[in-house]
């Protein structure tokens, strides 16, 4: 059980934000995050974990100034430590495949996907460096986020790499290592930007280092916004089943 000796709110531990963790979020979460080992000494913590999650929920969803969290959460200097800490050790990647699994085995699934969606989509940033490129087709510059999600829409792997990076050279980067970490994943659902009849190679590739079938789904063009598709989640395109 958690020491806490910072006591911001009235009750330790919780606070009154929308972004703050519901009861039972909490008690699905608190299970998953490390507990320091009494054994190897050091000092009681001195901020309530919950109220650290509180926080660190507060400043991600809205991209929000560290500095500028209210007076009943945890100093931001601290909350940012514990994000930096639980970013190095892996905690966050652990957290949410234990929630993803969750979820799955929630819906009657297996805890391991067999398909997938892959796909990108340019965004504007005003920061520089190699990580920034120009999207010609899309005309922005800025970063690409490559996202692989299961059947549910669940994150199963990212990369945000610069926009500049073409998406078959970005699926790539994103299916590299897929088969060893998901071993039962071997079908995976892309646009027609990723293969076209002049460049099939995605294919061969997936196949040969992946073990993974890439199967496009052609864009339909009566569908004017993403709808949901049994097997293959939110989709413009027709139902793959």
């Amino acid at each position: 059980m958690d020491v806490c000796l910072y006591m911001p709110a009235a009750v330790c531990g919780s606070s009154r934000h929308d972004s703050s963790l519901t009861d039972g979020q909490w008690a699905q979460i608190e299970p998953l995050l490390p507990v320091a080992n009494s054994r190897h000494g050091g000092r009681p913590l001195k901020f309530d974990r919950r109220l650290i999650l509180d926080t660190i929920l507060y400043v991600l969803p809205t991209g929000g100034a560290w500095r500028l969290v209210p007076h009943d959460l945890v100093p931001w200097d601290a909350a940012y430590r514990w994000f930096r800490a639980w970013s190095a050790d892996d905690t966050w990647r652990e957290v949410h495949e234990a929630l993803r699994d969750r979820v799955r085995g929630a819906d009657g699934r297996d805890a391991q996907s067999t398909a997938a969606v892959l796909d990108s989509q340019s965004a504007k940033s005003v920061g520089g460096g190699e990580a920034i490129g120009y999207d010609a087709g899309k005309r922005v510059r800025g970063r690409k986020p490559h996202l692989l999600v299961n059947s549910n829409g669940l994150l199963l792997h990212r990369v945000v790499h610069s926009a500049s990076v073409q998406d078959r050279a970005g699926a790539k980067l994103v299916l590299t290592g897929m088969h060893e970490q998901f071993p039962q994943l071997h079908l995976v659902w892309v646009d027609g930007g990723y293969v076209d009849v002049v460049d099939q190679g995605l294919i061969g590739w997936a196949d040969h280092h992946e073990q993974l079938q890439i199967v496009v789904v052609p864009r339909n063009a009566d569908v004017k916004a993403f709808r949901y598709c049994p097997g293959a989640g939110w989709w413009n395109g027709p139902s793959a089943g």
